[in-house]
């Protein structure tokens, strides 16, 4: 009898053994991995793979950020801004604001606003889901987006790219870094460390939204004098309701609609171009007056500057080595127009030659006349006068060329050629090949999709 019990006993043993190892076999296989697999952080490729997805399942985006930059040597509060905005309603509804551009998806129709493509909006069929090669669809359009940096606004390759993992990582090295603190939220901050240099995401705990990017510098660096740069994306947030009127274009009058951006013609020459100058009188240190009479039948090269115009004293010295080339002709007659306060005395102004060894003749505008007669904008500003008293030239700025394009304009205006006739007729011809340009990229109104009106939308719906 006891050895019965004890035989029944040690089986049950055996049997409760059997079902700890099956239960311990069926949790292990079942996907939580025990406290060591729980207490894992996730690697770095894995957060920025949660951050893609983060985006790539959102209804609706909305921020306006800046990106932000600071030269070498300037002090670390002194940085710049330029704002950006992006407005998304899944599944093909945005609206971007980028340094000068505007591009606006509504469903229907894609629209973008170039501020230094003047008259033009570019208008495509909008398609059933956007992607960044409908917002980059025009060269000229993504360059202007990109500005001189060449860089993407992040939050759009998160939204519409196909894989913003591999195009974020892409070459990288991927770390996770210290977590910080921006605008007093804390934020995981993972590295890309690529063949472009060290980016830098900083994705808020709370929100799990990316808050800053700081941009990779080391090829930047070879181009622009970057000490850093950064887009802040201030108000980023999603699946909250946007307001229909982000998707909303008012387009101004006298535009023309085309299917690419056209490159515009040059700007027009300045109004005073080819015209008679009117009668001025300066006045040399000697006090002799120098006017039109007495400048009449020459051609007169005038310079107008100031003492206290650093960028005059960049082109001073070259315009001294075409006077000396010319000075013994005197066909040709180079001025220096100061135009100084008379409080500035003429020992002044002359010690401010001196200084830089130049000694084209100087007179004084002291009544200001250039402003009236020549149209001044600015300093320093070169006029021409041609023999006949007309205005055959003129500039605004420095030129670093001034060596090699004075002395052909000289001889041209000498031997009878009209340049600013020619200029002028320069001009016209390229607007005219520029508006044919625009006319066979003009979208004619049969293309274009007539517009949805807006329904009524149910409280948090985003479409």
């Amino acid at each position: 009898m006891k050895s019965g019990v004890a035989h029944l006993l040690a089986r049950r043993a055996v049997l409760t053994a059997i079902f700890v190892l099956w239960a311990a076999g069926c949790q292990q296989n079942s996907g939580t991995s025990g406290p060591q697999a729980a207490d894992r952080e996730p690697s770095p490729r894995e957060r920025l793979a949660e951050l893609a997805d983060r985006y790539r399942h959102a209804t609706t985006y909305q921020d306006a950020g800046e990106l932000r930059f600071l030269v070498d040597g300037a002090p670390e509060g002194e940085f710049r801004s330029l704002p950006f905005s992006v407005a998304l309603a899944r599944p093909n509804k945005i609206r971007v604001h980028a340094l000068d551009t505007m591009s606006v998806a509504d469903g229907q129709l894609v629209r973008a606003i170039v501020q230094s493509l003047p008259g033009q909006v570019l208008v495509q069929s909008c398609p059933d889901k956007l992607s960044l090669d409908n917002l980059y669809a025009d060269e000229m359009l993504e360059q202007a987006m990109h500005g001189q940096l060449g860089v993407d606004l992040t939050q759009l390759l998160l939204l519409v790219s196909e894989d913003p993992v591999a195009t974020l990582a892409r070459d990288c090295t991927l770390a996770q870094l210290s977590d910080s603190q921006f605008q007093g939220k804390k934020c995981r901050r993972i590295a890309l460390d690529g063949p472009a240099g060290k980016g830098v995401l900083w994705i808020e705990v709370e929100s799990g939204l990316l808050v800053k990017y700081e941009f990779p510098l080391d090829e930047l660096r070879k181009r622009f004098p970057l000490a850093q740069l950064w887009a802040e994306f201030r108000g980023a947030r999603i699946d909250d309701p946007v307001n229909p009127v982000a998707f909303e274009v008012e387009l101004p009058d006298g535009i023309q609609l085309v299917k690419r951006f056209v490159v515009p013609p040059p700007a027009a020459p300045p109004e005073p171009l080819s015209k008679p100058v009117d009668a001025f009188t300066f006045v040399a240190l000697d006090g002799t007056a120098v006017g039109r009479e007495s400048l009449a039948g020459k051609v007169v090269v005038m310079d107008v500057w100031a003492t206290w115009c650093g960028w005059c004293f960049e082109g001073l010295p070259l315009l001294e080595k075409v006077y000396q080339k010319y000075k013994d002709d005197d066909r040709i007659v180079f001025l220096a127009v100061n135009k100084d306060d008379p409080a500035v005395s003429n020992a002044n102004v002359e010690q401010a030659f001196k200084q830089h060894n130049l000694t084209v003749p100087i007179v004084r505008d002291a009544e200001q006349i250039t402003d009236r007669v020549f149209r001044l904008e600015g300093l320093p500003t070169m006029v021409i006068l041609g023999r006949d008293g007309t205005i055959q030239d003129y500039h605004v700025g420095y030129d670093p060329h001034l060596i090699e394009t004075l002395p052909p304009k000289l001889e041209r205006l000498l031997a009878g050629d009209n340049l600013a006739r020619e200029e002028l007729d320069k001009f016209d011809e390229e607007k005219q090949a520029y508006q044919e340009r625009v006319a066979e990229v003009l979208v004619d109104a049969a293309e274009q999709p007539a517009s949805q009106p807006e329904v009524a939308r149910k409280p948090g719906s985003t479409e």
